[in-house]
């Protein structure tokens, strides 16, 4: 019989565009690429290397600013994780380890300067597109044309401002490289699924289902602009009219200029509140395919399977422990091999292929 075949983790580091993977290996003590489809942090990959002679603080001490380029997964089967600019570098001991933190390349220290900024007369597209155009980044997403009268980014950075427009309005947001990606999260829940996990799948996992307090609507309340008057009415998470309040109806307390912002803005909160329903945070054995943004099927887990998006993934590799996934998911619907559906406009479905964003 012949014996069981392990699939072997393999990584690539490259340095300045400069294979270093096989000078690092035998310093690596652990590798971590960490991507989060709602946080407030880019990307970032992490390295933490052994230094008992010194030449990670000496002659190989690497510079600020300089360029890491990741790929990860499994012999014949490497996943591009893309590129990363270091950004920290921390020295513990004894014994002597170096930590290199590095964030996704493209989230340069101009979008983290603190600045102000009016935007007028625009919509949404045209606000990201201007920031964009500051740095010279290419917008890749559907973004809806929602009037703005006014804006106003007060001594903010460039990242948090878009990040922070992003969750008002739905949308995921993140800077790779040359790119900037803003694409609906309606587009991405509604995408199929990448895998399908069950218990013998996952290593550990925890699973939390809020029963009571998880809003069916949400109040709408904006100025109309013509008649002055205060409007207000509920609406569901698919953005149609209900005729009254459920008793756990979502309260939205964020100024919007007109009835398209009041909708665009209480929809994608009501949609983030029940997303937060039932969350899985699991840790498996390595799967390049689970970065944050993709969808996975969970079957028999019995009232907790259906579909779960992925919000946050981080992929581990380490001296001792091998090659890791942990993630966390959100169930985005029930049952497990739901079809998807939708009313109202019809977004493009948006998936994430090596690392990067697919409108279909």
């Amino acid at each position: 019989m012949d014996a069981l075949t392990v699939p072997e983790p393999l990584f690539t580091v490259a340095y300045n565009h400069q294979d270093i993977t096989a000078d690092l290996t035998p310093f690596l003590l652990s590798l971590t690429w960490t991507a989060d489809l709602d946080g407030d942090e880019a990307d970032s990959m992490e390295l933490a290397l052994e230094d008992s002679d010194g030449r990670w603080l000496n002659g190989w001490y690497p510079a600020k600013g300089d360029e890491l380029t990741l790929q990860l997964g499994y012999r014949g089967a490497l996943v591009p994780c893309g590129a990363f600019e270091i950004d920290e570098i921390e020295l513990n001991g004894p014994p002597s380890q170096v930590q290199i933190k590095a964030l996704a390349a493209g989230v340069t220290k101009t979008l983290r300067t603190h600045k102000g900024h009016a935007y007028e007369d625009t919509t949404l597209s045209g606000v990201v597109h201007a920031v964009a155009m500051r740095h010279q980044l290419r917008v890749v997403g559907e973004i809806e044309e929602i009037p703005v009268r006014r804006i106003t980014q007060a001594h903010e950075q460039d990242l948090k401002f878009l990040k922070r427009l992003a969750q008002e309005y739905g949308y995921a947001f993140n800077v790779r490289g040359s790119v900037l990606t803003f694409v609906p999260l309606e587009g991405l829940r509604s995408g199929g699924a990448v895998v399908v996990l069950r218990p013998g799948d996952i290593g550990r996992y925890s699973f939390r289902d809020k029963i009571k307090d998880v809003p069916a609507s949400a109040s709408v309340k904006h100025h109309d602009s013509k008649t002055k008057a205060l409007v207000s009415y509920e609406l569901d998470a698919e953005g149609a009219v209900v005729p009254r309040a459920s008793a756990d109806s979502l309260k939205i307390t964020s100024r919007s200029e007109s009835n398209a912002q009041a909708k665009a803005k209480s929809r994608a909160a009501l949609k983030h509140a029940q997303d937060q329903a039932t969350v899985c945070n699991c840790t498996m054995w390595g799967s390049p395919r689970l970065v944050a943004g993709v969808n996975a099927d969970l079957e028999d887990f019995g009232q907790l399977s259906g579909r779960y998006q992925v919000a946050r993934s981080t992929h581990r590799i380490e001296r001792q422990g091998g090659y890791t996934t942990e993630l966390e998911m959100r169930r985005v619907k029930a049952g497990a091999a739901a079809a998807n559906s939708g009313k109202g406009k019809k977004l493009k479905t948006a998936t994430i292929k090596d690392g990067k964003v697919v409108l279909q």
